[in-house]
């Protein structure tokens, strides 16, 4: 199993959510509303001197499934510029409790 991080500008919330449904992924947690700093889109902090905010998608599922994401985020990466900002982390799930 793997999980992937997917992290975001909300501006492209409607384009991340279509493209985990178009692969028939249904089970997700989503943090709405993360600030932070990225090398090349500059801090997100919801304030004043430094607006915006990110979000996050994690998603457990198989290999291949993992692999189908990553290729369809990388995608989604190149198709509207690193500026909008949507990154994909993928780790090894070693255990989970439950079932996928």
């Amino acid at each position: 199993m793997k999980m992937l991080l997917i992290v975001f500008n909300i501006s492209i919330h409607d384009e991340v959510h279509e493209l985990i449904d178009r692969l028939g992924v249904s089970c997700f947690t989503q943090w709405p509303r993360l600030t932070g700093r990225g090398v090349s889109t500059g801090p997100k902090m919801d304030d004043n001197v430094w607006p915006g905010v990110n979000s996050a998608i994690m998603v457990v599922t198989s290999e291949e499934m993992a692999e189908k994401l990553m290729r369809e985020i990388q995608g989604l990466r190149d198709e509207i510029g690193m500026h909008e900002g949507i990154k994909a982390f993928q780790l090894a799930v070693e255990k989970m409790t439950g079932e996928i």
